[in-house]
């Protein structure tokens, strides 16, 4: 059904809106045709100079590379698999909010979030643009399926293969590194709980995603003389919600709108003044800047329909501490994605397509705060009558 739904969601918005909705504006798919074309990874935005870029990880730019190769680069072929396969990665998850849904929340939350994502046209229209949304959404739901493997199971094996899919998750989305880390502290916790170490596997595993990384950071140290573990684009993101005038998401200078200053200063130079800029507004502008902090919290729980998605939110997070109450430790992972992941949105910016990776989480939340009132409800109704 989360096929079906996302499947129609393409035909609805095809070919019509082909380059508008999909291509145009897209820096992944920017660079998957620099590289495609043989210019390297380069060039995440039209009218620049050719040259290397660390703008954007690299898995899903890669992946839409190979895409591209073989159904050519920008066409409606290459469109349809890109967008069908972010469909797949979404029904995937569908599949794991069940899973994970059942094992952890209960049979009736587990399904009902599963169901509403599944159905919903909203989240149907998010997961097939061509980003790393839908991939990323479903990193973090495998990821809070391998917890409990990893709590009763002390092999290396499992251990350093939890170690590379963090490095592949952080290589697909950098706000991830926000997330996992964390997974690796509840980890530890539950073991001294146990009265048991897993500090060998624990270091293991952390070798093993620094080993995974190494790579691209070596290729960025190489290109830009700089470290740069995985991408470059902190100060323009930064930027982007801090300085003066800000009243949009996109002012006049950045690079898809007005390319200029990008190509006159080169990329780090750009970022490095961008990042410049922000960081002086804050100095100077504190209570503005958190007045803007404040302001895109809201917008993140809320965009991009206010009565909806404040409704899902406000359910999300008594969820939250309602499970948090009954389950202890055993609900502190999912609490861990829904208060770690947005807060590099709160001080740079904000759009609602940024908190998909995180929505499944909000669904089974919500969802148990939607059973657990309906369950309060009917006892409250039978002691009345």
């Amino acid at each position: 059904m989360a096929l079906v739904a996302r499947l129609k969601v393409l035909r609805d918005l095809l070919p019509a809106h082909a380059w508008d909705y999909f291509y145009r504006y897209y820096e992944s798919a920017h660079i998957a045709w620099a590289l495609s074309s043989g210019l390297g990874y380069s060039s995440p935005w039209p009218h620049t100079p050719i040259a290397p870029t660390a703008q954007q990880p690299p898995v899903y730019p890669l992946l839409l590379a190979g895409i591209f190769k073989l159904a050519g680069p920008y066409s409606y072929l290459s469109l349809w698999i890109a967008a069908g396969l972010n469909a797949t990665f979404s029904a995937l998850t569908a599949v794991l909010i069940l899973r994970i849904g059942r094992r952890d929340f209960g049979a009736i939350p587990g399904t009902l979030a599963a169901w509403v994502w599944s159905c919903w046209l909203y989240e149907a229209a998010v997961s097939v643009r061509l980003w790393e949304s839908s991939l990323s959404a479903l990193l973090v739901t495998i990821g809070l399926l391998a917890l409990p493997r990893l709590v009763e199971t002390l092999r290396p094996w499992v251990w350093l293969l939890f170690g590379a899919f963090v490095a592949l998750a952080a290589l697909t989305n950098a706000s991830l590194l926000s997330v996992f880390p964390c997974f690796w502290a509840w980890l530890w916790v539950s073991y001294r709980r146990r009265g048991l170490s897993c500090a060998k596997p624990l270091w293991t595993s952390l070798g093993m995603c620094f080993l995974v990384l190494l790579p691209w950071t070596i290729r960025n140290y190489t290109v830009f003389h700089r470290l740069i573990p995985i991408r470059d684009n902190f100060g323009l993101e930064l930027w982007l919600g801090n300085h003066e005038g800000v009243s949009r998401l996109f002012d006049n200078d950045f690079p898809v709108l007005d390319p200029s200053e990008y190509n006159r200063l080169g990329e780090i130079g750009f970022m490095e003044a961008k990042r410049q800029i922000a960081l002086q507004f804050i100095r100077h502008n504190p209570e503005q800047f958190l007045y803007l902090s404040l302001r895109r919290g809201y917008r993140y729980w809320t965009a991009p329909h206010v009565p909806v998605w404040a409704s899902i939110s406000v359910l999300a997070w008594l969820g939250m501490a309602l499970m948090v109450r009954r389950r202890g430790l055993d609900a502190v992972p999912y609490a861990i994605v829904l208060l770690a992941f947005p807060l590099v949105y709160y001080i740079t910016h904000t759009v609602s397509s940024y908190r998909h990776p995180m929505e499944p989480v909000m669904f089974l939340f919500a969802a148990y705060a939607v059973v657990a009132i309906a369950e309060a409800g009917g006892r409250w109704v039978l002691r009345r009558t």
